[in-house]
């Protein structure tokens, strides 16, 4: 199987999702700006932030078929199928392992707090965000497969759990030679189109239904396949028609999240920008690659991880120390968000270098070799 080490990056795509982590930020932290400066009165833009995950998902399904040359026909041995599913668990599960530690760690300390004060023991679960049966589902990263009707524990971590089934499925694809991969890929196609048919006829958002949140992942993730297998249009387009239809459909995407048109809009206009900048050409590439971009792409996991448990500390904080509400003047909730917004990024890097990179290479070092191992002995001589 083809190695990501032999794929050049595509650095536009890495700053596209680094700059979508901090729309998502932006989006969750809106909540402390001041009633009067409520950004959902003026403009759609936040209001229809939860795309954004969508646009993870677009990308998400691009980028491994690129990867792991999903249009070769050849059928996958199921050595490398392991060996993907390998480096997919290691990408993902061990951060979310250590944001899920931390979040339960937390509210374990908030019930023991309350406890010392009250001889109450609450907070830890509280029965619908937080729950034995939730902390159990997160820790098998199947919380978004339909059995529960809302986020749990730490919030965002539902997109990696719908984005696993995404991987599973990709897993699927890569098992069956060219012509079952086309029928599946047909019928993956077929759910996508009735899926992105029926929010757009009821005029709903893609984000309604929870417990349907592997069917939005899996129909986004194949969008992704499809433009892979359909970039060669790209490759005959000039540099400046590239950059035309590049800042044409930037502009077109904004106006539609302004204004809050049918979902189904802002996914076909981001699925455009996703494909007319794989190749990193046109001017709107060349910005993209600049240094400070590319490296915000490179932090866009740990940035989307720790966020929001970031958010509810500072809340927290700030109302128990201060005795004041977040938005009690305009000037104080700017500062707050600019301050917590300036915060993530820190930390984020620090989480990068030391505790997702890290653990990604240790884990994948260690369940591969652990396969091979097996692999070797039961190997017939």
């Amino acid at each position: 199987m083809t190695s990501i080490s032999n794929k050049n990056e595509i650095r536009s795509h890495t700053a596209l999702r680094g700059m979508a982590a901090l729309i998502v930020v932006l989006v969750h932290f809106r909540s402390f700006f001041h009633p009067s400066i409520d950004p959902d009165e003026i403009t759609s833009f936040l209001a229809k932030g939860y795309l954004w995950v969508d646009f993870f998902f677009i990308l998400s399904g691009f980028v491994l078929s690129y990867v792991y040359g999903i249009e070769h026909p050849e059928r996958r041995t199921v050595r490398d199928v392991i060996h993907y599913l390998i480096a997919r668990f290691s990408r993902i599960y061990p951060l979310h392992l250590v944001s899920l530690a931390t979040v339960f760690l937390f509210f374990f300390m908030v019930s023991l707090i309350s406890w010392s004060r009250s001889d109450t023991f609450c907070c830890l679960f509280d029965g619908s965000l937080r729950s034995a049966e939730s902390l159990l589902a997160n820790l098998l990263l199947i919380h978004a497969w339909g059995m529960f009707d809302w986020v749990t524990w730490n919030l965002p971590s539902w997109s990696l759990s719908a984005e696993f089934f995404c991987y599973l499925i990709f897993a699927a694809l890569l098992t069956m030679d060219g012509s079952t991969r086309k029928i599946a890929l047909t019928g993956l196609l077929c759910i996508m189109l009735f899926y992105y048919g029926f929010y757009l006829g009821i005029s709903g958002d893609v984000d309604e239904d929870f417990r349907l949140s592997v069917i939005r992942a899996a129909s986004a993730f194949s969008i992704g396949i499809v433009l892979f297998l359909s970039r060669q249009i790209i490759s005959a387009l000039s540099e400046r028609c590239l950059t035309f239809i590049q800042i044409t459909a930037s502009i077109a995407l904004l106006l539609a999240l302004h204004f809050g048109l049918a979902d189904v809009i802002s996914i076909s206009l981001m699925a455009l920008i996703v494909l007319v900048t794989w190749e990193d050409r046109g001017s709107l590439c060349n910005w993209l690659a600049t240094r400070y971009l590319h490296t915000i792409g490179l932090f866009s996991y740990s940035i989307y991880m720790w966020h929001y448990l970031i958010k509810f500390i500072a809340q927290q904080d700030w109302e128990d120390y201060t005795g004041l509400p977040l938005q009690s003047s305009i000037l104080g909730s700017l500062i707050f968000v600019a301050c917590m917004v300036s915060l993530v990024i820190p930390i984020s890097i620090w989480s990068y270098r030391s505790l997702e990179m890290p653990a990604r290479k240790w884990v994948s070092f260690r369940l591969t070799c652990l396969f091979e191992t097996k692999y070797a002995l039961t190997r017939p001589c």
